[in-house]
This record gives structure tokens, C-alpha cells and sequence, in this order.
């Protein structure tokens, strides 16, 4: 098996995240719905706006990968929430409502500019490569398409195809499985200390966190191998 490093560590397999790790998710969102607002007349607040989505979506999101509701439902829900004083208890009305948003959130899907390199990196080194997300396959898979990440022939493996979400173990075992890899062999990046590198650790796995905003304090990641950029990997 094709074996290279990390940090003098043997590496035979590697396992990105999506969102906020090769794609700008939190960008597309804030561009997305400015816009979205921007075409309902509700520019004005556009601040408070945002921070309300962001708070929505992370609280019901969450809800979703517990299995609690549908990944259609969380949509629905969130939407409610956010128009709380408009009448949207119909579900073709708020479906309706939250695909005006979908449309401008899609259009503004990018990688970040580091992504396509470090996959093709890993696969010039002729390691298994995958990429292991929190949400709904054929979406992740759609966003994988759009941004142009598909043409690095790298599978996605989204948590509604998974016996679990992560920072669940078993998420991270079924991607391994699949890819023909230990998982003690095998490094997760991704942006979620979290999700992504406590999961993994938890998995068996080394897990790098990308933090490529500083979001973490030094305190909250000691003994956690941290980099701001994936051009950083370096494998050796």
C-alpha cells in the first residue's frame, strides 16, 4: 500500500470534510442571502439577518443529523422561523419560500482557491482519497459537481448514506471501510474541532483542523495539529 507523512507520521488514506473546508459554505451564505434579501426588499438589518440564518441553520441542522427531522423538514423549519410573523404553515408555501434562497445560495458555491491542489496532491501520491460531510448525499454530491470538485474523480460520503453523522466513529469507519483503509492509517482534515478532529480521533484516526479565520483560541486546540491553509499538508 502507498504510504506518505504528516508531521513524521505514516499516512495511507485521507479524508477531507466539504463545507468550510474545500467550499466557501459560510461565504456562499452570507453572499447568497444578501441578494436573496436584497430581491424581497429586506436589505436594510442585513447583519442581524445573517447572524439569525446562521443561528437557524446550525440549530436545526443539527437536528437533522440526530436523526430528529427530515432533511426537508429542517428546511421548513428554518424557514418559519426565520419570517416568524408571515403565515407559512403550508409546506408547499414555505418549500417555495426557502427555494427563492436555495437558488441564490447555489449560485454562490465556490472552492476555496487551496481545494482542487490538495486533492490532486494526495492522488498524485497515490493515496485513497475521499471526502466525508454531515448532510444529504445527492446534495453534497451536487455542490461537489458545481464547484468543479467532482472532475478530481474523489468520492463523497454525506451522513444520510452513513449509519451516522460525526463526530460519530462510525461515520468515519464506513468512509475508511470503503476506501480500503485503517482508520490508523488515515488523516481527517476539516474545519470542525468537533466534528472533524475530536470524531476522528475518536475513530482511530489523526485529525487536522483548517482554521482559516483564527475561529480557534490557542487554549481550545493544545495538542492539535493546526493549519490556516491546506497548501500547508506538505505530505511528505
Amino acid at each position: 500500500m502507498t504510504t506518505a507523512t504528516w508531521l513524521g507520521r505514516p499516512v495511507s488514506g485521507v479524508l477531507f470534510d466539504l463545507d468550510d473546508t474545500l467550499v466557501d459554505h459560510r461565504g456562499a451564505v452570507e453572499r447568497g442571502l444578501r441578494v436573496w434579501l436584497a430581491g424581497l426588499g429586506l436589505d436594510g438589518m442585513l447583519e442581524e439577518h445573517v447572524e439569525r440564518w446562521f443561528t437557524l441553520e446550525a440549530f436545526h441542522y443539527d437536528r437533522f443529523l440526530r436523526g430528529e427531522i427530515s432533511h426537508l423538514e429542517q428546511r421548513r423549519v428554518r424557514i418559519r422561523g426565520f419570517f416568524g410573523s408571515c403565515d407559512l404553515r403550508d409546506d408547499a408555501v414555505a418549500d417555495d419560500v426557502f427555494a427563492g434562497y436555495l437558488a441564490c445560495y447555489r449560485a454562490a458555491w465556490s472552492p476555496f482557491t487551496d481545494a482542487g491542489a490538495a486533492l490532486a496532491r494526495v492522488r498524485a501520491l497515490g493515496l485513497p482519497v475521499g471526502i466525508l460531510t454531515n448532510g444529504d448525499q445527492s446534495a453534497q454530491e451536487e455542490k461537489v459537481r458545481r464547484t468543479g470538485l467532482a472532475s478530481y474523480a474523489v468520492p463523497v460520503y454525506a451522513s444520510s448514506s452513513l449509519p451516522a453523522a460525526k463526530p460519530d466513529p462510525r461515520a468515519f469507519h464506513a468512509a475508511c471501510a470503503d476506501l480500503g483503509v485503517d482508520p490508523s492509517g488515515m488523516v481527517m482534515v476539516g474545519d470542525s474541532l468537533r466534528h472533524d478532529v475530536e470524531g476522528a480521533r475518536a475513530a482511530g484516526m489523526a485529525g487536522v483542523l483548517i482554521d482559516r479565520i483564527g475561529r480557534y483560541r490557542a487554549d481550545e486546540v493544545l495538542g492539535v495539529d493546526r493549519i490556516s491553509s491546506l497548501a500547508e499538508l506538505g505530505w511528505g
